[in-house]
């Protein structure tokens, strides 16, 4: 990591660091305002789309610097034309976190505001823009603190190619669960619940619920998901401790499986088998 590495208070990455923080908020001094000229307006008919952060730069002695985005990590925004706005954030140890917000821009003053953080537009074409803004930050690591502009510059890219972790968003409902017995996966349905499901939103939280004969279990929290190791990251509401599941595998676009290693009867939440089991979850359509 350089260190000249800045991090901002928001999830947008500074110089080239992506840090995982509290989703849209940041500075709004917009002190560093620039020439608008040749950006095509209105700005709200050519900024929708999704878009990736492919560098950022810092202001220093008057120069820019550039720090490219670490590989692994980055962040895209889709930016939709009923005004909602999805950010997709990928940290250094590989989960992906959705955060949901409004998004509005101001026509005169050349910015665009995603949930409560401002942003000059400083370039604006078919395929790719620049947004900047001025602000105080402090590096992390030298704790170093620099008031100047900063800048991003964004790729178009594909809205319909999807992630594993934006795949994922959606209400999912288990079915059957199998086991592998003698190389090949038959149905085990014993300890099979009167109903389950998981709800992925795309504000990065989730709900899991299931019932089984008097017990009755729903509970909520937030989310992310690893699309390189497929596994999902939940934190329940009031609890900060996350738990990391078992790896995933989509079947097609609206069904997945989870593979594990110990069945338990959801009833009493006691641990009654071991092997080689997975279950199938099919997304409830809209």
């Amino acid at each position: 990591m350089e260190k000249n590495c800045l991090k901002l208070k928001s999830i947008l990455a500074m110089a080239g660091c992506l840090a995982m923080m509290n989703a849209f908020t940041g500075c709004n001094d917009n002190n560093g305002k620039s020439d608008k000229a040749g950006i095509p307006k209105p700005i709200a008919e050519h900024i929708t789309g999704k878009w990736n952060i492919e560098t950022s730069y810092a202001k220093r002695d008057g120069k820019w610097e550039e720090s490219p985005v670490p590989e692994g990590q980055g962040q895209t925004y889709t930016i939709r034309t009923d005004g909602t706005v999805v950010s997709a954030v990928t940290a250094a140890d590989g989960f992906t976190t959705l955060k949901a917000g409004k998004w509005t821009t101001d026509e005169e003053a050349g910015t665009l505001t995603l949930a409560t953080m401002t942003v000059n537009i400083l370039s604006l074409d078919a395929n790719s823009f620049e947004m900047g803004q001025y602000g105080t930050n402090t590096d992390t690591e030298t704790g170093e603190t620099l008031e100047t502009d900063f800048k991003w510059r964004l790729g178009r890219m594909d809205e319909s190619v999807k992630t594993p972790a934006e795949k994922l968003v959606g209400k999912w409902v288990f079915t059957k669960t199998y086991k592998k017995e003698n190389g090949e996966w038959k149905e085990y349905n014993q300890y099979k619940p009167d109903e389950a499901w998981v709800e992925y939103r795309e504000d990065g939280t989730g709900t899991n619920y299931y019932k089984a004969g008097d017990k009755e279990y729903k509970d909520g929290g937030g989310w992310s998901f690893n699309n390189t190791t497929m596994q999902i990251r939940a934190t329940k509401e009031g609890n900060e401790d996350a738990k990391v599941g078992d790896p995933i595998t989509f079947e097609d676009d609206n069904t997945y499986l989870q593979t594990y290693k110990e069945v338990y009867d959801p009833a009493t939440g006691e641990t009654v088998g071991s092997g080689e089991f997975k279950d199938v979850y099919v997304r409830v359509q809209e």
